[in-house]
């Protein structure tokens, strides 16, 4: 059996621990892997000293955190599997990298606060969703959760350092009901 060799490969992160009892798994990588990781359909896990070759699952991933995912991999099906894996390093195949370009992706929105440009705070946001293009993020809003649209013409001002994204909302977006 020929082993990848690992000087053609790049440790991205780490198996942090397991997600739940069917074997998923939270992963912790470093950001400027983030689009790789989004595109990438295989990762190779460091297990005793070789890297062996793991496929994600068609569920694929699950950003928690422009630094964190949560993923289901291939035959990872149990907690107990899952627990095995944990504190092994993540490699992807260097030539599998994407280099960064300035233009963050949506779901290093993920834990930005949103504030509207007419609202104010309106929360931090959990999720990023894709929906055939159309971005939506979900946040916390007054104790329930709520969908925004996302594209460039909503935006007003977005502040990486500060991790807060400001939009133009639609009106009645956050009117809730009265009771």
């Amino acid at each position: 059996m020929e082993t990848i060799p690992k000087n053609n490969c790049v440790k991205v992160g780490y198996v942090q621990k397991p997600h739940g009892i069917n074997g998923e798994l939270v992963i912790r990588f470093q950001e400027e892997y983030y689009e790789t990781l989004e595109e990438y359909p295989a990762l190779f896990l460091e297990i005793d000293n070789l890297l062996v070759p793991f496929f994600i699952a068609e569920e694929g991933f699950r950003f928690k955190s422009s630094e964190s995912v949560i993923t289901q991999l291939d035959w990872v099906d149990t907690d107990a599997k899952a627990k095995a894996l944990c504190g092994l390093s993540v490699f992807v195949n260097k030539e599998d990298v994407i280099e960064s370009d300035d233009e963050m992706s949506p779901h290093a929105l993920v834990g930005y606060q949103l504030f509207g440009e007419d609202q104010g705070l309106i929360g931090e946001i959990k999720e990023v969703h894709d929906y055939a293009g159309n971005m939506l993020l979900l946040v916390d809003y007054q104790g329930k959760e709520a969908l925004v649209p996302l594209n460039e013409e909503l935006i007003v001002n977005l502040d990486e350092d500060k991790r807060e994204i400001e939009l133009r909302i639609p009106e009645g977006l956050f009117d809730l009901d009265e009771e």
